[in-house]
């Protein structure tokens, strides 16, 4: 290699070096910047959460007298950094993130086992738990580290937050890294909604400074056939509210099989939402023919799996999007005994 090629390859490695310590510098901000913005909200003259924040097992200043001189908690960095054991940290019930891409868990993992986790996780202690914590964003890191075997995970420790502070957080960190999704949104409205952590749709509406328009049509995603719904979990990124509200559209005029083969372009960018509205206002003008079926929802202990659909025509659809994968399989290992059992001797045919 001669001298100038050899100087490029220096210049390049230190430019790509000091972009990602920009990028650190920059994660590290946007957690500082969450934070401030969660308590100003707390100490806003009309708080519309009235939860006290949980009381942790160990106080903030506890762990930060432990922690290493350089990870101690400032004005400045609210939070100590250390590595935890992972099986000490459980997930939040509130992060604001509830679909997961495979494929990016992988492209995290293979970069963390190339370059270490750069950017810490972030938990409260846990008020259940004395010595565990709660994983308020940073799932994607977790995930990763738990296929590359490790049993710890670099994390910053904030100070308990009651379950709407720790949402806004999550949400607020995964907005400014544009990683939100209007389905995301919806599943943790209405589970929160569910909960009583919301009050009403208008208790969203003011918490998050929204319109509620916005959050009603947000949470009308859900109102989308379950095989529809499935789809959008395998790319939400790909489904906008735009989207989202015109297959809402189509759906009560086309059968379910055809909106489902709609968001399957959608989803592999071959169809727009000028496309969609150009759909449905041809449809509009013809006359409508329903497909008939039935639907039986499938109930595992208080939770609902998915559904069953029967058709005239002799096709069953079963829908098992959220059912836990362990499940899943064992119900299609039962599907396929009961047709072997059941199978007719070749006399009988």
């Amino acid at each position: 290699m001669n001298k100038k090629a050899s100087l490029f390859n220096k210049l390049k490695t230190s430019v790509v070096t000091e972009n990602e310590r920009a990028r650190d510098k920059f994660e590290t901000a946007d957690i500082v910047v969450a934070l401030a913005k969660v308590k100003d909200e707390r100490n806003g003259p009309a708080p519309v959460d009235t939860t006290p924040a949980p009381t942790a097992a160990r106080p903030m200043a506890d762990q930060a007298s432990t922690a290493p001189t350089s990870a101690s908690a400032t004005p400045a960095q609210p939070f100590v950094v250390r590595e935890i054991p992972i099986e000490l940290v459980k997930d939040h019930p509130r992060n604001a993130r509830h679909i997961y891409d495979p494929a990016r868990i992988d492209e995290m993992a293979t970069s963390i086992a190339r370059d270490g986790q750069r950017v810490p996780a972030v938990v409260m202690p846990d008020p259940d738990v004395p010595g565990a914590y709660l994983l308020i964003e940073g799932r994607y890191r977790k995930k990763a580290l738990t296929s590359l075997g490790r049993d710890t995970i670099l994390a910053s420790i904030i100070e308990p937050l009651s379950e709407l502070e720790a949402y806004r957080l999550s949400l607020l960190l995964n907005e400014e890294r544009n990683d939100q999704t209007a389905l995301d949104n919806a599943l943790s409205w209405k589970s929160m909604l569910d909960a009583g952590t919301y009050r009403s749709q208008e208790h969203i509406a003011e918490h998050l400074n929204l319109k509620q328009g916005t959050v009603s049509k947000t949470l009308a995603i859900l109102d989308l056939p379950a095989s529809v719904l499935t789809v959008i979990r395998t790319k939400p990124s790909a489904f906008g509210m735009r989207i989202a509200q015109e297959l809402r559209q189509v759906a009560k005029i086309l059968p379910e099989k055809n909106v489902e083969a709609l968001a399957e372009q959608v989803r592999d960018e071959k169809l727009s939402v000028r496309d969609l509205e150009k759909i449905r206002e041809r449809k509009d003008r013809e006359p409508v023919t329903r497909e008939r079926s039935r639907a039986y929802p499938l109930q595992w202990g208080s939770s609902e799996l998915g559904s069953v659909r029967e058709f005239d025509d002799g096709r069953l659809k079963i829908d098992l999007s959220n059912a836990p994968d362990e499940l899943r399989g064992k119900i299609i290992d039962a599907v396929k005994k009961v047709l072997t059992e059941t199978a007719p001797s070749r006399s009988e045919e």
